[in-house]
């Protein structure tokens, strides 16, 4: 069987999720074609690969990145597209700031 045309498109965005300050990656991929690639790349970078909504929505735990490096992302889809989204961006770029925006009003930022 020959290797699937999406293996190396996925393998470079998870480079792209990890840098990207909100996460979001996108590649106009079926999702039922890609997500056979991103199975294929498990062995390559560990952690543990599986359905939340067979066939629309995937997750990918403490996939190693680089060397000593994890991340976690979701991988959701459908008939044109696939897209990453690591977890966590939301706590370090949208809860985080809107605590730090409610503590400046409140007065007890810093304290």
């Amino acid at each position: 069987m020959s290797e699937n045309r999406w293996v190396p498109v996925a393998e470079y965005l998870l480079n792209q999720a990890y840098y990207r300050v909100l996460s979001f990656v996108s590649f106009h991929a079926p999702l039922a074609e890609s997500y056979p690639a991103i199975e294929s790349l498990v062995a390559k970078h560990g952690g543990k690969l599986y359905w939340v909504v067979e066939g629309r929505v995937a997750k990918w735990d403490d996939l190693e990145v680089y060397p000593g490096i994890t991340m976690s992302i979701w991988i959701f889809g459908g008939p044109r597209n696939t897209v990453y989204a690591r977890t966590g961006w939301w706590k370090a770029y949208v809860v985080d700031s809107a605590v730090k925006s409610v503590a400046k009003l409140l007065g007890t930022y810093g304290e």
